[in-house]
């Protein structure tokens, strides 16, 4: 079973993670993401949207396993061609935009963070719990500080601390969070009003 599915309406390429219960990644589902984004660059859409599937996460972090057992140089050569990957679609003025309900943690929360913009529901949860088994989070300890400063991101990965999504857009990890109750129609309202901008000029 295809472990990510995409859609495209109206100019909007949707990619959704669909790995339930908690759409864990794996080195596989990594590149998989990869190789959609590479053919979105080709496709130029107005906009990527990036999601889970289901209500319980965007994506809970990178299967434990894919950090042993000698698996450790792959992992990280699948993180960094996601990487690339986020930057060519800069590089052709594409948007991109993580649509985040439940857990995103570890590998999820970075995902989500290489995301032009991150809209959040308020119950929605991020962090880097992974540090607290040892396990070192290479995209935030690269990206992060650009993002969200440097004392900001020593505290995520000193602490494995987990935030709710207002704490999160304190921090600037999200730019919106969106209430429960209006989740869905306001996501919908903001996704629209982003694809009707249509697409930047690519970066020189």
């Amino acid at each position: 079973m295809a472990e990510i599915h995409l859609r495209e309406r109206d100019g909007v390429l949707w990619l959704i993670l669909d790995r339930p219960p908690l759409n864990i990644l794996t080195i596989a589902t990594l590149d998989e993401i990869t190789r959609a984004m590479r053919a979105a660059a080709q496709k130029a859409p107005r906009l990527l949207v990036i999601t889970g599937a289901g209500e319980r996460a965007f994506s809970a972090g990178v299967d434990i396993r894919d950090h042993l057992d000698g698996r450790e140089r792959e992992m990280l050569r699948a993180v960094y061609d996601n990487c690339a990957a986020f930057e060519e679609l800069r590089r052709q003025g594409i948007p991109t935009v993580a649509l985040v309900k439940g857990y995103a943690l570890g590998g999820g929360c970075e995902l989500a963070a290489l995301c032009d913009t991150v809209i959040a529901h308020e119950d929605a949860i991020f962090g880097l719990p992974e540090v607290t088994l040892g396990v070192f989070p290479p995209v935030a300890a690269t990206y992060f500080p650009a993002l969200i400063g440097y004392q900001a991101t020593m505290r995520l990965i000193l602490t494995g601390e987990m935030l709710k999504a207002p704490e999160a857009f304190r921090l600037g990890l999200v730019h919106q969070v969106l209430p429960a109750r209006r989740f869905l129609k306001d996501a919908e309202e903001l996704l629209v009003m982003l694809a009707t901008l249509g697409r930047r000029q690519p970066r020189s």
